[in-house]
């Protein structure tokens, strides 16, 4: 239990002395050349469009369970996920009151074939790992996923669209016959 307040501890002063890290170089900086904004969209659209996931949203979602999806408005599936890990959780300091870590059930078991870690603490040992790493790749991977199924969602709802039509001559089997042409851009 102590370790667990440990790494928590670690994690926020790291994440409040660290910078951002970008991997991915913009050529334009959002954050003060102001975009082309349609008058029919509403503040929550541009500021979804406006929303970028960077590397330091990694860390704050490995400490607060659900941040990617409470960012992006995923209300819902936040609180899923903080569920998902604090069931985890729970299962860890179940095993721990147990004078039982979960480091121990999982590697001991695994590298001495010790008899003694009954099947129902293996059961909550992994489960618990696997509640609390996958509810953190989860939020981070689907979150990005919706984020962008979200942006472009609004980008084709404001694009502007254009509907060319023309007349032009077809040649088919050595005559010419006149047609008409439609191009649709946007």
């Amino acid at each position: 239990m102590k370790q667990i307040f440990f790494y928590l501890f670690i994690g926020s002063v790291l994440l409040a002395k660290a910078q951002d890290i970008d991997i991915y170089k913009k050529n334009v900086n959002t954050n003060f050349e102001l975009p082309q904004i349609s008058q029919q969209m509403s503040y929550q659209e541009f500021k979804t469009l406006s929303t970028n996931l960077r590397m330091q949203d990694i860390g704050i979602a490995m400490i607060f369970p659900g941040h990617v999806h409470f960012k992006i408005g995923e209300k819902k599936m936040g609180y899923y996920i903080l569920g998902a890990r604090l069931t985890g959780y729970l299962g860890m300091i179940y095993m721990s009151s147990k004078n039982q870590s979960v480091y121990k059930t999982v590697f001991y078991d695994n590298t001495t074939g010790n008899v003694d870690i009954s099947p129902t603490d293996k059961i909550i040992s992994y489960g618990s790992i696997l509640l609390v790493g996958g509810s953190f790749l989860f939020d981070w991977i689907h979150g990005k996923y919706k984020l962008e199924e979200k942006q472009t969602k609004i980008r084709y709802k404001y694009a502007k669209k254009k509907l060319n039509a023309g007349f032009s001559f077809i040649e088919m089997n050595k005559n010419i016959y006149p047609g008409l042409n439609f191009k649709y851009t946007f």
